[in-house]
């Protein structure tokens, strides 16, 4: 079954329904339980669905849906792939399931729409992986994704675009690599306290690390913090990052 013919018809359904957060969820869960061969993502779905919240996070659960919908059809072969490969996926239906449950819980908890959608999209990625879902990783993202600011997220990903290609290929940067990389960011060399901020922050969930600095540094003069890319980052950004990339 194309993954796009239940999708659109409820996205047309959002589009359209202007009734309680109640009235929608009961539509939504007719909709999908009269799509034929459904499948466990449309199951794991209804049912957290059928356990999204009350009549003001009606917005949120929408968007939430409407953004975990578009990245799996754009993630579209990685479903298939799914569908197709042989084997148990019990525990794979069982861990989308939480995680659909937690990432409603975690959508419906914060005041920001983009925060919303990142969640959507980590929990997209995280359902369609070919290596088996880690839960508790997948869990502590969108978490991590609750908090993030869009100007937070912003910076995380011009270090990325910085040290992102290093980090992947070898896991880390060397202390002197990561200080000169780090001033050709938009950042330059400034002291800025929005900036350090931010990257504290960042640093708070295991994103990105201070770096110390150089050992010839007057103790008396003042200087620019500087941070380096951590796995944990590049992982963060990769599952925010919108799924078209991947088409």
């Amino acid at each position: 079954m194309a993954i796009d013919d239940p999708l659109d018809a409820l996205e047309k359904q959002l589009e359209l329904e202007e009734s309680s957060s109640s009235s929608i969820a009961k539509r939504l869960i007719s909709i999908l339980e009269a799509t034929p061969g459904k499948g466990w993502f449309m199951d794991a779905i209804i049912r957290a669905i059928a356990q999204a919240g009350k009549a003001d996070d009606r917005h949120k659960s929408e968007v939430l849906i409407s953004t975990l919908f578009s990245e799996l059809r754009r993630l579209n072969s990685a479903v298939e792939s799914l569908r197709d490969s042989s084997g148990d996926q019990s525990s794979r239906i069982e861990a989308a399931s939480n995680l659909l449950l937690d990432g409603f819980r975690k959508a419906l908890a914060t005041r920001s729409l983009d925060r919303v959608k990142r969640i959507g999209t980590i929990l997209a990625h995280g359902m369609v992986e070919p290596l088996p879902i880690d839960e508790d990783e997948i869990e502590e993202m969108m978490r991590v994704a609750t908090e993030l600011t869009d100007e937070d997220v912003r910076y995380l990903g011009e270090l990325v675009d910085l040290e992102g290609g290093i980090v992947r290929a070898s896991g880390r940067l060397d202390r002197y690599s990561a200080h000169t990389q780090w001033e050709r960011g938009p950042w330059g060399t400034r002291i800025e306290s929005r900036l350090d901020s931010s990257f504290s922050k960042l640093e708070s969930y295991g994103l990105v690390s201070r770096i110390a600095p150089p050992n010839n540094l007057n103790i008396g003069a003042d200087f620019q913090n500087r941070y380096v890319l951590l796995k944990k980052g590049l992982r963060f950004a990769d599952l925010i990052k919108q799924a078209s990339i991947d088409s």
